[in-house]
């Protein structure tokens, strides 16, 4: 019934609708009942109204980009493109990563750079966990997510302000990071005979230009880490002292040369050490010349005063005894002294003042507050055992004791040995300093005493 209605209802609107003679007002009301729903046709349209639409239409879409372009105006720097830096291999762990460059612009569609970007590095295009990060940045700023197109723009943005960031423009790089990356695996196969740390290929060659470039005048306490060269090319035959470094410089030429068992007489002729010939200074003196290993006793002043006795012997005597003197002459007449002597003798008195020396648990203890990886204080028993108990004594020892006897490995090794040398150094070096400055301070304060004294 209700649609019965309504068909005659919309049938009777149309009638009347067409029965209009004016076409403006007919076409106005078609419009009108077409958008109330009352009439199922759209209006009736003429070629001049067409025309005067279309002419409309064309006057709204000037108007609008002329708007579009004063708010927005060309930007070149979007076609501008910027390179991306793209890892490559960064989910396969046997595969070292490379990188490759693509150079994208803003004007670019950010979609398409996602996708080529993950299509580069071999991942899935759902894949969430990348990031970028400018080439100007630090290493350790986290990089800025990449995931949405706000992402692509937040990049290009930050490339173009830190373009412009100083006086010249400069280069800057997207580099791109995979967030989720697999760790690569250990480099060393030893089927195919590839070695991560390339010092183990010449263990051999090492060993041999440590044992020929050991310098037993240079050593201290026994240490094995001091290394000279011996030039006897010259007629003195200087020692040059030879660093770590130079060790493995040496013994990798002599891998390089094979010749592991060579004397180390000169100086390989490499680029390398032509600089060491040029700026490298011959030791002037053994430490042990420079840093006393034995305790020098130090000098008492003990002044004799002898112008009050000579004053009191001159009174006592009588006129005639002094008359007698003064008839000789004057030269023969004892002078009264105007300043004292001193008499200086030596003592161990002062030696109880030293310090006693430092505790191998404070040794270790300090070593392994900085290293505290290697554990350190697992050695502690085994060091007490062979009653190494203080630092001196700990100092005596080479290398080569605490790996065969004290169980150490080679890096736990060489870390403690360097640190306990320079432990005892540092302490010598102390102790030079306190005698020195203890003479220092006696022989001023003996000189005051004499200038007193001389006054009155």
């Amino acid at each position: 019934m209700i649609v019965i209605i309504r068909r005659f209802f919309q049938r009777n609107i149309n009638n009347i609708i067409d029965s209009i003679p004016s076409t403006r007002r007919r076409t106005r009301l078609q419009t009108t009942a077409y958008l109330l729903g009352a009439r199922k046709e759209l209006p009736e349209v003429t070629g001049e109204e067409v025309n005067r639409i279309r002419a409309v239409q064309l006057c709204y879409l000037s108007e609008a980009q002329a708007s579009y372009t004063e708010e927005r105006p060309e930007q070149p720097q979007a076609f501008e493109k910027v390179e991306f830096r793209i890892p490559l291999n960064t989910m396969d762990k046997d595969k070292s990563t490379t990188y490759v460059d693509n150079f994208y612009a803003e004007s670019d569609h950010p979609l398409d750079i996602l996708d080529s970007t993950r299509a580069a590095m071999n991942l899935s295009k759902k894949y969430e966990h990348l990031g970028w990060r400018l080439s100007t940045a630090r290493c350790m700023d986290p990089p800025h997510r990449l995931l949405t197109s706000q992402d692509i723009a937040s990049a290009f943005k930050a490339v173009r302000a830190e373009q412009v960031s100083g006086r010249k423009k400069k280069k800057v790089v997207i580099e791109i990071v995979n967030t989720m990356s697999v760790p690569k695996g250990k480099q060393i196969k030893s089927q195919a005979g590839i070695v991560s740390d390339p010092s183990l290929l010449y263990v051999k060659e090492l060993e041999n230009v440590k044992r020929r470039l050991c310098c037993a005048e240079h050593q201290l306490g026994g240490s094995e880490n001091t290394f000279c060269w011996v030039d006897v090319s010259q007629p003195d035959a200087p020692h040059y002292p030879i660093c770590t470094q130079d060790l493995q410089e040496w013994a990798k030429h002599l891998y390089d040369t094979r010749d592991p068992d060579s004397t180390c007489a000169t100086l390989p002729n490499t680029s390398y050490f032509d600089d060491i010939r040029k700026t490298r200074q011959a030791r002037t003196a053994s430490p042990l010349q420079c840093i006393p290993t034995e305790l020098i006793s130090p000098i008492i002043h003990n002044h004799v005063h002898l112008s009050s006795a000579i004053d009191n012997t001159w009174a006592s005597n009588d006129a005639h005894s002094v008359q007698q003197l003064e008839s000789q002459g004057p030269m023969a007449a004892p002078q009264p002294l105007k300043r004292t002597f001193a008499l200086y003798m030596e003592s161990d008195e002062e030696s109880d003042d030293e310090e006693p020396p430092k505790d191998i648990d404070d040794v270790i203890t300090t070593i392994h507050s900085r290293y505290p990886a290697m554990d350190f204080p697992r050695y502690g028993d085994m060091l007490k055992e062979r009653s190494i108990l203080y630092l001196p004594t700990a100092a005596h020892f080479g290398s080569r004791f605490y790996v065969e006897k004290v169980g150490m490995s080679e890096g736990a090794v060489v870390t403690f040995h360097t640190r306990v040398c320079e432990a005892h150094m540092k302490e010598e070096r102390a102790r030079a300093r306190r005698k020195a400055k203890g003479k220092q301070k006696a022989r001023a304060d003996d000189t005051d005493k004499e200038n007193i004294q001389a006054l009155e």
